[in-house]
């Protein structure tokens, strides 16, 4: 019996000190996270600064760390693995996908997360930003975007609500061609419409006060 036990001694313990090399580099990672998204909060106030430029200038310690974490997980043993960096990674990306659009207008693609980040092809088994966490991604861009929407009046800017009006009507048009089996990725797409009724309630409101130029 001792001879059959034996092996697994050696398996729980290396295991364990994979475990705690990933939770080492994580501790480098989560930071970069959480000023990413105090950098985002800055943006709904009224004399914000921020740039998309400053949000990639903070990810540069990203990249090592990420490349760190590939070296240690052999693609068999990703998904035993991926729910250490899964939430950071979502949020780090949802963080420049925000700040893009509100600098150029326009949706960051998955590729060029994937590019910025450092990851692989999304592929199974590579350490990539998988498609459900770009897609949960985008439907906190939704939520944020709302929020951006109600905020940009306040500062008394009335043409952005319009754009952020029409492009997450695109964007839940976009998100009703899925069928989509994720329960996540469902409830938080199913919040989106609550977004884009908030958002055209901005809308019209601007509208009948003749707030946009014409």
């Amino acid at each position: 019996m001792e001879n059959l036990f034996e092996p697994f001694t050696e398996e729980l313990e290396q295991d364990f000190q994979l475990r705690q090399n990933i939770k080492e580099i994580m501790t480098k990672i989560e930071p970069i996270d959480r000023k990413l998204s105090q950098m985002v909060q800055t943006y709904h106030q009224v004399n914000s600064t921020v740039t998309y430029q400053q949000l990639l200038d903070e990810i540069q310690p990203l990249k090592p760390q990420i490349d760190q974490l590939k070296l240690l997980i052999k693609p068999v043993l990703y998904y035993k693995y991926r729910d250490y960096w899964k939430f950071s990674i979502t949020q780090i990306s949802f963080s420049l996908i925000f700040s893009y659009w509100v600098e150029k207008k326009t949706l960051l693609k998955i590729d060029q997360v994937q590019l910025i980040l450092g990851l692989d092809e999304n592929k199974p088994g590579s350490f990539s930003l998988e498609l459900e966490d770009y897609l949960i991604a985008l439907c906190n861009l939704s939520n944020e975007l709302s929020r951006y929407c109600l905020n940009c009046v306040i500062k008394q800017d009335y043409e952005t609500p319009s754009l952020i009006s029409k492009f997450i009507s695109d964007l839940f048009a976009g998100f009703r061609l899925l069928n989509l089996k994720n329960d996540i990725i469902r409830k938080r797409y199913d919040s989106m419409k609550y977004d884009l009724k908030r958002i055209e309630e901005v809308v019209y409101d601007i509208s009948v006060r003749n707030l946009i130029k014409k």
